[in-house]
């Protein structure tokens, strides 16, 4: 690909070109600071790597990922974008682009025989949008995924980095913290995106500590999800209302677990949340009547 399309110029020529426009609908902010796309790239990305990309939108961060990938897969929902990819990145032979929905795309299915079971990079600049499912997704999915490094909103960024105690802290940080260690790398201004979005974004990067398929993942995942059900009540609280237990029944799984009955979700660690899971899945609690857990926000 020949095309600066971080210019904001020659970004608004290709766009006439192929006839495309960023659409709201899928919350489509083009980088047009290619500082920005150069550093998530050689953040994300070890030389030779097998790279996962979301949303490559007009190639800026795709540009720059092949440069020193071995293969880049790349997700794009938006029909007019691909069709472009496809015509900018004619010459690229190692990057394989799926006209297609991210979050309903089966990973195995279309990445197996790509990968080869080699180790999996993630880059990508998520619409705000669609955020937590596609984490979740990723660091659900059964791949050897090292590590997920990802712009979001900065208030979401903040969520996932946030430690126990702390005012940001969420089930989304509960659970993304089961699978990965997180890190805010650094911040990006709206000024750095075409359009221009309204709120500041920041770059996270997740390292992959448990592979997930884990007979436990659910009843962990479940657990969290319960307990923030309500933030101002206690976890006891929380227990007796999700899993419809009495006052002593939810009382003996707390002590059981070590976790002080009128604490409330916020302050609980990783660990915290598993010895509750545990204790739960002791007791014979049933998981399955409760909603899936995969918006986290």
């Amino acid at each position: 690909m020949k095309n600066n399309v971080t210019s904001p110029k020659v970004l608004k020529t290709l766009m006439e070109k192929y006839q495309v426009a960023p659409l709201k609908r899928f919350g489509q902010n083009f980088i047009i600071d290619g500082n920005i796309a150069g550093r998530i790239a050689e953040a994300a990305v070890t030389s030779g790597a097998c790279v996962l990309e979301i949303g490559p939108g007009m190639g800026a961060l795709t540009s720059r990922l092949l440069g020193c990938a071995s293969i880049v897969a790349a997700y794009e929902i938006d029909a007019g974008l691909s069709a472009a990819l496809r015509d900018m990145f004619t010459d690229e032979t190692h990057f394989h682009l799926f006209h297609q929905d991210f979050l309903k795309a089966d990973l195995n299915k279309d990445l197996d025989g790509l990968f080869k079971g080699k180790e999996v990079y993630v880059a990508a600049n998520l619409p705000y949008y669609i955020t937590s499912p596609c984490i979740m997704k990723l660091v659900e999915a059964n791949m050897n995924i090292v590590s997920v490094t990802v712009m979001v909103q900065k208030e979401v960024a903040e969520r996932l980095c946030a430690k126990p105690g702390s005012r940001d802290y969420g089930a989304i940080s509960a659970a993304v913290g089961y699978f990965a260690e997180t890190k805010l790398l650094f911040n990006v201004s709206a000024g750095c995106f075409y359009p221009k979005p309204d709120v500041a974004s920041a770059v996270v990067q997740l390292t992959v500590k448990r592979k997930a398929g884990g007979e436990d993942d659910e009843a962990y995942l479940k657990t969290v999800k319960s307990l923030f059900a309500m933030r101002r009540k206690t976890v006891k609280s929380n227990l007796r209302q999700s899993f419809d237990l009495s006052a002593e029944a939810a009382a003996g799984v707390l002590r059981e677990a070590g976790v002080d009955e009128n604490a409330r979700a916020e302050m609980l660690s990783v660990s915290d949340f598993e010895q509750v899971a545990y204790s739960l899945k002791k007791s014979a609690v049933s998981f399955s009547d409760l909603a899936g857990e995969k918006d986290l926000m």
